[in-house]
């Protein structure tokens, strides 16, 4: 007697090997949050702040101009993968060769104050008399940029891996243990190594590196993609401009001709708007705290590793609900919580006890947004056209996001790091209402029964 199979495209697993793509990807995930979500937004404020820079200047690079390089560039790069056809598949082609440059971009964004010193040193005639603290700086940006880009390829195309190698009706399940992984991640990092950030930030920059780089490498080679019908022949236009013009013109008329879909993409928008500079700028708030020492660094890590400790159980709690509750309804759940959270924590936070306690309940809220809504995309979008509709949905929330971070800094230089707080708050109301509007159109196309993707 066989055991049960499971299909996805031209793939067929046994219970043993989809166990096995699970672990290889959930492996990918959590060293890459362990970077993405513990060493990068902890690291790196605390890095520009010692070299001098303002939290204006630190938001707009971090949040505005990052945000805004994706803009351009992921529809490009998603739609790309969505075309490209090689004995590798369509998306493993672009992790294989883009993590072995982003690891070293990392281990060098780690050492740039060593290189800056190095440089002033070695050819004061080429850096033109400019001070370590600013050479330093420099290359503090111009390496955190780099990285960025280069970490845009996991940051989409790896997440289009997904729904190519998991069957369907696993994603929910799939996106719950996610988010488990990436709270482990979260977990290690806040635990055991923001303690040493003051004294050793370049071992960790390292250390992750190597980890991303090992997992991303074992995960090209064990995971195995289907194979994928040919694409869709382009216009017939001759010459390159004209062929540019007219898949650029397919792609927005594809992707935001239809208000369904621009309904997802604000809803999606609003909560990456309130939170990307929330998580960015929390790390301030912190220090406020708890105070610039390494025992309250410490003890913020603290607040944070018990974040992760609570979302890995409201992950796991997700995965059999997962099975049966769509991740609309989740996602309007966890914003209604956030609302509720994150005002709690602008009126209410004056101290390290109700620093704990706010903090806490508006990461537990998120928990259950992210867990909730992590497989919604490849419930609502074009699964032909996937990595092309999400990356649609990139656009109109980086763009978003790069504006709300030429607005924050200023903000919350002016007003006081507690209104990161009151910067949540807002648009996790208005995430509410757009992902109310969302479900009510979901309904009306046929919701749990019917719902198709509308063309």
């Amino acid at each position: 007697m066989t055991g049960k199979t499971y299909r996805v495209g031209t793939l067929t697993y046994t219970r043993g090997q989809l166990i096995q793509v699970f672990v290889w990807l959930l492996l990918g995930d959590f060293c890459l949050h362990l970077m993405d979500n513990g060493v990068i937004p902890t690291l790196a404020p605390l890095q520009f702040e010692k070299l001098g820079a303002s939290k204006t200047l630190y938001n707009f690079v971090a949040v505005t101009l990052v945000n805004f390089m994706y803009v351009l560039l992921v529809p490009v790069v998603s739609t790309w993968s969505d075309r490209t056809r090689t004995p590798l598949g369509r998306r493993r082609p672009f992790l294989l060769i883009a993590s072995p440059l982003l690891a070293i971009v990392l281990i060098l964004l780690g050492f740039s104050l060593n290189i800056a010193r190095w440089m002033n040193a070695s050819m004061p005639s080429i850096v033109g008399g400019m001070s370590v603290m600013t050479l330093a700086l420099s290359l503090t940006v111009g390496l955190f940029v780099l990285f960025k880009f280069l970490d845009m390829f996991p940051q989409s195309v790896y997440y289009y891996l997904w729904p190519d190698v998991i069957p369907h009706d696993l994603l929910g399940v799939f996106g719950a243990l996610f988010r488990v992984f990436y709270a482990l991640g979260s977990l290690v990092f806040n635990k055991f190594l923001i303690g040493l950030a003051k004294e050793h930030p370049e071992e960790i920059y390292a250390g992750s590196a190597v980890l991303y780089l090992v997992a991303f490498l074992v995960l090209v080679w064990r995971v195995k993609e289907p194979e994928y019908p040919r694409p869709e022949p382009r216009a017939s236009e001759s010459g390159f401009f004209a062929r540019f013009a007219g898949a650029t013109r397919a792609y927005f008329v594809e992707c935001f001709s239809h208000a369904f879909y621009w309904k997802y993409f604000l809803a999606m928008a609003a909560f990456q708007m309130g939170y990307q500079p929330f998580i960015a700028n929390l790390v301030y708030y912190g220090k406020q705290i708890f105070g610039d020492t390494q025992e309250g660094l410490s003890r913020y890590g603290n607040v944070m590793a018990l974040k992760d400790v609570l979302w890995i159980g409201i992950y796991l709690l997700l995965v059999p609900v997962m099975t049966k509750l769509h991740p609309l309804r989740a996602g309007l759940v966890g914003y209604v919580l956030l609302t509720i959270g994150s005002a709690g924590g602008f009126f209410f936070i004056h101290d390290p006890t109700t620093f704990r306690v706010f903090t806490v309940l508006t990461f537990v809220a998120a928990g259950v947004y992210l867990g909730g809504t992590a497989a919604i995309g490849p419930k609502l979008l074009p699964m032909e056209k996937y990595g092309q509709f999400a990356s649609a949905g990139a656009l109109v929330f980086r763009l978003s996001v790069a504006l709300a971070g030429l607005a924050c800094g200023p903000i919350f230089d002016a007003l006081g790091i507690r209104y990161v707080y009151a910067w949540l708050a807002l648009f996790m109301l208005i995430g509410t209402i757009l992902m109310a509007w969302l479900y009510i159109d979901w309904k009306r196309l046929g919701g749990d029964e019917a719902y198709t993707p509308p063309k």
